[in-house]
């Protein structure tokens, strides 16, 4: 072969090349830098008599050599800096009594070059960089050596702390905190700390624009997963082939990982929750639940449909399936501004759910259905695929819930979840995985390689 390619070959290449660039540096997206500004300010005037300190993730506590570097939730919604060994300081100005606080001061520190690790892990910023500032939207960076000194300066005139003290549930991310608020009491021994937690779990509530433009991506991906499934899923399929078929759909299209490990079972499993085993092989008549999704820049999705796996619901199945569909338009009406998904004041979302199952159809032994909805019927998504939560508050525009009634009854070997992420909005909501046929004849009509009717 000649050393020298032809023009139109090179010039493919090169095309391949610019093409690859781009969306290798576009794989992850982030909301507008100054959103994360705009968090910082907010803490800083609902606090105001204190600083505030966040450590992010080191790379050695997300098992970075197994799986890609994901940020701590926390910092990462107040930085939207992803790459591990950072650490944040806001500082207020000093005001008069009585006068709203105001930023003084937002620092982010990141470790210096290491330029014999960067060849191992490629090019990284650093506090020396002069884009630094415009990458990461701080107006100052430093070096992490000088956080110290920084935090002790800060504290002659606000000698109080706010950091993570809490954990939020189901985030594995116990050791880090203890690990943090202990580095806090060695560098200020005789400085009292404040949980933070609550505040930015109240903020997280309710998303920006440009967080729920993220969660659309992630949906929209995890959509095109299920449509892949069920035109995948049918007798002598095992679990685990469903389940990385989901996978690849949705990371082909950006997607960094699951938003949670994929539960894809079937038969007996489709009635056990939390089944991520997806080991065994489907059987013909039996029902499989799919609860996959994946999670987009960040922000998660959580998605979950029920087929039959020969493409056919028998008579009990559909029954059983239509209890379900109908308890979840139910909730889906009436979700709106000023609803409750528990019960406060009157019946909440998840009562309707409830008294829709309970009133509608019977088991094997003649009782009513209510005794198989086993779980709640909806959480917050965004960072998290349970987001912080607080069921005293009515809903609000802009935040985004699931919507995910169930029945499971192990003795018949029937397990029905149907799940969708809904937008709160102004007047109503939007149902974001509405492309997505919950009706039964529509599933089984694209399980039949039709192409699903449209609205």
């Amino acid at each position: 072969m000649s050393r020298l390619l032809p023009d139109r070959m090179r010039i493919s290449l090169l095309i391949a090349v610019i093409l690859c660039t781009a969306l290798a540096a576009g794989a992850w997206e982030r909301e507008p830098l100054v959103a994360f500004h705009g968090r910082r300010a907010q803490l800083i005037r609902e606090t105001g008599d204190g600083v505030i300190v966040l450590y992010g993730y080191a790379a050695e506590e997300v098992a970075a050599s197994v799986t890609p570097f994901r940020q701590n939730e926390e910092f990462y919604y107040l930085t939207g800096w992803n790459e591990p060994d950072a650490i944040m300081l806001l500082v207020p100005k000093a005001q008069p009594s009585g006068a709203a606080p105001e930023m003084a001061e937002e620092i982010l520190y990141i470790p210096a070059h290491n330029r014999g690790q960067e060849r191992w892990t490629g090019p990284k910023l650093a506090p020396d960089d002069p884009d630094a500032p415009a990458r990461t939207g701080f107006p100052t960076v430093r070096d992490t050596a000088e956080f110290n000194a920084d935090l002790q300066q800060a504290l002659k005139n606000f000698p109080r702390i706010y950091t993570e003290l809490t954990t939020q549930p189901e985030s594995g991310e116990d050791c880090f905190v203890t690990a943090t608020v202990k580095k806090l009491h060695e560098m200020a021994p005789n400085i009292p700390v404040t949980d933070i937690r609550l505040n930015i779990g109240r903020m997280r509530a309710v998303k920006t624009p440009g967080g729920i433009a993220l969660i659309r991506k992630a949906v929209d991906a995890s959509v095109e997963a299920h449509f892949a499934a069920m035109r995948a899923v049918k007798p002598g399929v095992w679990e685990y082939q469903i389940a990385a078929l989901m996978k690849y759909e949705f990371e082909r299209r950006g997607c960094e990982w699951p938003s949670y490990p994929p539960i894809v079972g079937s038969g007996f499993y489709s009635t056990v929750l939390h089944y991520d085993e997806d080991s065994h092989q489907m059987q013909d008549g039996d029902l499989v639940v799919m609860d996959v999704a994946g999670s987009y820049s960040g922000y998660a999705s959580d998605i979950t449909r029920t087929l039959p796996v020969n493409g056919h619901y028998t008579a009990r199945q559909r029954e059983i399936y239509e209890i379900v569909l109908g308890a979840q338009n139910a909730a889906i009406a009436a979700a709106k501004p000023g609803a409750y998904v528990g019960r406060r004041g009157g019946k909440g979302l998840n009562e309707i759910a409830f008294d829709y199952i309970n009133t509608h159809g019977k088991d094997l032994h003649g009782q009513p259905l209510g005794q198989y909805f086993i779980h709640g019927l909806s959480h917050p998504i965004g960072l998290n695929v349970h987001d912080p939560v607080d069921y005293t508050r009515a809903l609000e525009p802009g935040m985004v819930i699931t919507m995910e009634p169930g029945i499971y009854i192990p003795e018949e070997k029937i397990g029905v979840r149907i799940e969708d992420d809904i937008l709160i909005t102004a007047d109503g909501n939007e149902i974001l995985s509405g492309r997505l046929p919950r009706n039964a004849d529509e599933i089984e009509r694209v399980m039949a390689g039709k192409q699903p009717k449209q609205d």
